[in-house]
């Protein structure tokens, strides 16, 4: 039996990731630096209150997803889904707008790789909108390896950026 390996990042760091922890940031035209300017104020206000540790634990180890503080990571992917439009306000996925959003993108590397997301993961379903998101991030991490390294150095590097509590 396949052990799902640990998956946080829905679609918001699925963009994210693949615009920002390659070259193709540096690369990007005008409007790739646009969507990617969006994806990156989503994500910081969808995950402002986001325990990093434990949303950074989901993606670098084994993780028993019956555990609830999981959940809070979850709902933050959903909350990020909903800000783009991929998750609407019942809680269902929306793919087309996940299939305009990767039109959109000039960069032919990540385009590819989003567009098989789309092809592999467009009929992803949840109970709801936090268990959509994670089942969509799993589907995501599974066709896209190289998304899940750069899911996971994004993630550390936000949480070296996060402020420690005291």
């Amino acid at each position: 039996m396949l052990i799902k390996k640990t998956l946080l990042v829905s679609v918001f760091v699925l963009f994210s990731c693949l615009f920002s922890i390659n070259k193709a940031t540096d690369d990007a035209d005008t409007a790739d630096k646009e969507l990617m300017s969006k994806l990156f104020t989503v994500v910081f206000k969808c995950f402002k209150d986001a325990d990093w540790g434990t949303c950074g634990e989901m993606i670098t180890t084994k993780y028993d997803i019956t555990q609830a503080k999981y959940k809070q990571c979850t709902c933050h992917m959903a909350c990020a889904g909903e800000e783009l439009g991929l998750i609407n306000s019942s809680g269902q996925p929306e793919p087309a707008k996940f299939l305009e959003y990767v039109n959109r993108i000039n960069n032919p590397g990540i385009k590819s790789q989003l567009q098989h997301i789309y092809d592999k993961c467009q009929n992803v379903k949840g109970t709801e909108k936090c268990d959509l998101a994670e089942q969509f991030a799993i589907c995501a991490f599974k066709e896209s390896p190289a998304l899940k390294e750069r899911a996971t150095t994004l993630m550390e590097i936000l949480m070296k950026m996060k402020p420690k509590s005291k």
